[in-house]
């Protein structure tokens, strides 16, 4: 959504998303109706201060619904086959919901179960690269960051976590990323060849 509200909003006030979010959520509670993404989006842009939002910026917003996010098919069985080698999993999302609203899209898609922590920027007020959403995850799976794998499709934010000392890769599926020395693989089951059993 960041990215997204970057590319047609040069200058949105980044810092207010995580509030911004929480107060459409909470005025459609109030109004006591769930609403439709579409409505979650318009509120949520209302409260950053864009009454009247471009048809192509709400266009990406609306299909960047969580709701129909599809994982890619190797997905579960890579997850699966990390959790048998008994590995625990954190989420790391600049999602501006709650983690128990992310919790249920991961549940919808039959991902939830594979996860132990759900580090969500709604919830801790800070987004990537802010090194406090990272050391969330890494904690409550009870691990330093030299022994944590994080894996992004976005190189910045994996290049962020190595700063940090976490062992990183960037998930390309369309080529090579940058910088060209950044460890990365084309496709989530090539994470298996990277990390160590516990």
């Amino acid at each position: 959504m960041e990215e997204i509200l970057r590319r047609h909003w040069p200058a949105a006030p980044i810092r207010d998303l995580p509030d911004a979010f929480r107060s459409a959520a909470a005025m459609l509670e109030r109004a006591k109706r769930l609403g439709t993404w579409e409505d979650h989006c318009r509120t949520f842009l209302a409260e950053l201060g864009i009454g009247r939002p471009s048809q192509p910026l709400l266009d990406e917003l609306i299909a960047a619904d969580p709701t129909r996010v599809r994982p890619f098919s190797e997905v579960p069985t890579t997850l699966g086959r990390l959790r048998e080698r008994g590995l625990s999993m954190a989420v790391v999302s600049d999602s501006l919901d709650t983690a128990e609203s992310l919790r249920s899209s991961y549940e919808r898609i039959g991902l939830r179960g594979y996860f132990r922590y759900f580090a969500v920027a709604g919830e801790l007020g800070c987004m990537k690269p802010d090194p406090a959403i990272y050391r969330a995850a890494s904690r409550a799976l009870g691990e330093p960051p030299q022994r944590t794998c994080y894996v992004d499709d976005n190189p910045d934010l994996v290049t962020a976590a190595i700063s940090l000392g976490y062992r990183g890769l960037a998930l390309c599926r369309t080529g090579t990323p940058a910088p060209p020395d950044l460890p990365y693989i084309a496709a989530l089951d090539e994470v298996l060849w990277h990390v160590d059993d516990p």
